[in-house]
């Protein structure tokens, strides 16, 4: 990382403040954002994150591109890409989530990958889908291959 900021929380002094990567033991940020945050434990509130790697992730109505983490809670908030032990989401979505357990509330995403999931989760892609697919286009192939040979 370049340039790191070594702190131990980081607030914004104003509102729309961003640092630019923040490596600490704890790491807070509200009503503001960062590029890129390294901690043990990341805290967002009404703020944004572009890339996250933590051993604990809460985020309260706010958001994060990228993470990486042991466990994940949001709460109104949303997701690019999670791969976490844990996840825990209420109100919220995420692009793609890949986790060992997944707690859901009113949640929707793109790719779900999961070994256990409690809740409510709306997903695009499930692992179960994802295979369907992959069986229907294998065969679809297939098929235009053996009428383009016939030509």
């Amino acid at each position: 990382m370049a340039n790191p900021e070594k702190v131990h929380r980081f607030h914004a002094l104003s509102q729309g403040a961003i640092a630019e990567d923040v490596r600490a033991e704890t790491v807070h940020i509200e009503q503001s954002g960062a590029a890129t945050v390294e901690a043990e434990t990341v805290t967002v509130s009404q703020g944004f994150i572009q890339s996250a790697t933590a051993q604990q992730i809460l985020v309260e109505e706010g958001g994060i591109g990228q993470v990486r983490a042991r466990e994940v809670t949001v709460n109104m908030g949303g997701i690019g890409i999670v791969q976490a032990e844990h996840v825990k989401l209420r109100d919220g979505g995420a692009g793609a989530i890949a986790a060992q357990t997944i707690e859901a509330s009113q949640v929707q995403t793109g790719v779900l990958l999961a070994r256990q999931v409690n809740g409510d989760v709306t997903a695009a892609i499930t692992e179960r889908t994802a295979a369907i697919f992959g069986l229907v286009a294998g065969v679809t192939a297939g098929m235009i291959l053996l009428l383009l040979r016939r030509r």
